[in-house]
């Protein structure tokens, strides 16, 4: 390979690596203890989520309710009851959400440019500055969420199970469709009664 094709075939691979970047959700899985299935659970009552100092995004009433709506879901789905009484349940369940924007740079191609060459037959269209691919660095901001949904064993006051999903939210990830497939994924390893 020499000169102009060369080139081509390192902004190809260059482009070809970028595109295989994972966005997809990192889930990972903690059980402690057995949990039995069709267990009651209620609310582990903890302070305010404002007090704490959480980010905004995911600190008011709207997506607070609509996150324990997509819990709720995923534990009825599972033949987990829910009581009102923490006093009274056999699970407490708890969670926590954490936000951490990034901004990485890359290179991007820029596309043809112009005629390369002109001769007797017209011209052949060219590629950047003279004739050779363009690249251009481009600033691209997104965030990481990370959930973390707990279950803390009444008797013993001990976690007893514990998913962690990692992955890169927008404004669509408050949508209860959203929320509802995220939290469905991270307890498919709980036992299910049904």
């Amino acid at each position: 390979m020499k000169g102009p094709a060369l080139v081509v075939f390192a902004v190809g691979m260059l482009l070809g690596l970028a595109a295989c970047e994972t966005t997809g959700p990192n889930l990972t899985v903690t059980q402690n203890s057995a949990i039995a299935p069709g267990s009651t659970y209620a609310w582990k009552p903890i302070e305010s989520v404002r007090e704490r100092g959480v980010n905004p995004a995911v600190a008011n009433d709207l997506v607070q309710q609509r996150i324990q709506t997509a819990i709720e879901a995923g534990l009825d789905a599972k033949g987990f009851r829910q009581v009102s009484d923490p006093g009274q349940a056999t699970l407490l369940v708890a969670y926590f959400i954490g936000l951490t924007p990034h901004s990485d740079v890359r290179a991007a191609y820029t596309g043809p440019v112009g005629p390369a060459a002109c001769g007797f037959s017209g011209c052949v269209p060219g590629w950047g500055v003279y004739g050779y691919p363009a690249l251009e660095g481009m600033t691209v901001n997104y965030t990481d969420g990370t959930v973390i949904l707990d279950l803390t064993d009444q008797s013993s006051n001990q976690l007893a199970w514990r998913a962690v999903s990692k992955q890169r939210v927008d404004s669509t990830s408050i949508a209860q469709s959203t929320l509802n497939a995220i939290f469905a994924e991270m307890m498919t390893s709980l036992p299910g009664a049904r």
